[in-house]
């Protein structure tokens, strides 16, 4: 971790200035002693076993990872100003380091514009990485809000695919990223009224290509619903929109986005993406949930189940086959004892994917889970091609 910050100390000492200087506002606060500034630290640590498999009777490739995060967030009185500073640290140790072509460089990728990730130590079998996720400085003022630094701009609406994830795509599948990746991006907030509001955002990635997006979100006939354009890492224009309501008590939400490229308005390979779901939770809190992609460009060229799954992705890649259909459930058993059930349908390439979950709360802030995975279809040949993980996870918030 000390060689991530002194690596990137000019990215850090730059953000510190900012929060610091605040264009000459921060030290006037900090001069007056009627409006206090506040710090904390959480975060939590996790072990995590894991095994995949194609057959049962095959080759298993175990893995063990050790997760911790650690949230740092300052902030005035007022809440006018705040700062954070979030990142995670991994080790990981097992087959996977030591048998999958690339697997540490995959791992300290970083597609942001400030490489902020490093791999600390590796071997042959095991590599330590640490990652800033979260490093930015907001400030709030009457009906704005502007933010700068990294973060996660969340404009979705789904559960699982999200047209409108413009600026930080996440996978549906990584169930241990719970906070999701963030964005090198500044983002200006203003609120018209109180259900209404104007947003901007720019994000630069790796490649120094921008990402430039307005969207209008508002209340109407009982439904936020949103509104946005923009270019999509100076490649696509890209128009859509997305809404969150109720239906006789079950929520009903939905997102679309146009991609067109630049290069030619008559060029014919734009590509509509279509996201629809809902959901109801039962008086004995069973909740059940439904949502439908339709992704005519299909998106992902990926060979394999295992590259899909390790492989960073876009709004433009989130999924295999045209049409995909998911179900999903969670019941709490007990207060402490959680169960819940997803699958996806993939008809175009006549896949699955099945992932049941087990969830035991052990004290408090200490969690135990059993989670599996299983992957199943005709990817890039004509044969049936599997790919099933499982994990045992003991997780301690703190």
């Amino acid at each position: 971790m000390r060689y991530v910050f002194w690596h990137n100390r000019k990215f850090i000492l730059t953000l510190m200035v900012f929060i610091y200087q605040g264009w000459g506002e921060i030290p006037k606060l900090m001069a007056q002693d009627s409006i206090p500034s506040t710090i904390s630290l959480n975060g939590y640590i996790s072990n995590m076993q894991s095994v995949l498999f194609e057959r049962f009777q095959g080759d298993w490739i175990s893995d063990n990872l050790i997760h911790n995060r650690l949230n740092l967030k300052w902030h005035t009185a007022d809440n006018r100003w705040n700062a954070v500073v979030e990142l995670r640290n991994r080790f990981i140790s097992g087959e996977s380091v030591k048998y999958i072509p690339g697997y540490a460089d995959m791992i300290e990728n970083d597609e942001g514009l400030f490489n902020l990730s490093r791999n600390l130590a590796s071997g042959r079998s095991y590599l330590l990485n640490s990652r800033i996720d979260r490093a930015y400085v907001d400030f709030t003022y009457d009906k704005f809000a502007l933010r700068i630094g990294r973060q996660r701009i969340n404009w979705g609406q789904c559960m699982a695919w999200n047209p409108n994830d413009l600026f930080n795509t996440y996978s549906f599948f990584d169930f241990d990223y719970i906070e999701k990746p963030g964005s090198d991006a500044v983002r200006l907030q203003y609120y018209t009224s109180g259900t209404s509001s104007l947003e901007f955002a720019v994000k630069a990635n790796v490649d120094k290509q921008l990402t430039t997006m307005a969207m209008y979100r508002f209340n109407r006939w009982g439904y936020d619903i949103q509104l946005l354009g923009g270019v999509l890492n100076d490649q696509d224009w890209v128009v859509g929109g997305g809404w969150s309501g109720s239906i006789e008590g079950a929520s009903f939400y939905g997102e679309l986005s146009y991609f067109h490229p630049q290069r030619s308005f008559a060029d014919t390979t734009g590509v509509c993406m279509l996201s629809i779901g809902g959901a109801y939770v039962f008086k004995n809190s069973l909740s059940l949930g439904c949502e439908v992609l339709y992704n005519p460009g299909k998106g992902s060229s990926k060979a394999s189940f295992n590259e899909f799954y390790l492989s960073n992705l876009s709004p433009k890649t989130l999924s295999f086959t045209t049409w995909n259909l998911l179900l999903q459930g969670s019941y709490p058993v007990t207060p402490l004892f959680n169960v819940s059930l997803s699958g996806i349908w993939f008809p175009g390439i006549k896949g699955y994917y099945i992932g049941p979950s087990l969830s035991y709360s052990l004290a408090e802030n200490l969690d135990i889970s059993l989670i599996a995975q299983s992957f199943g279809g005709k990817l890039a040949t004509d044969q049936v091609e599997y790919h099933h993980l499982g994990f045992i996870r003991l997780k301690w918030n703190w």
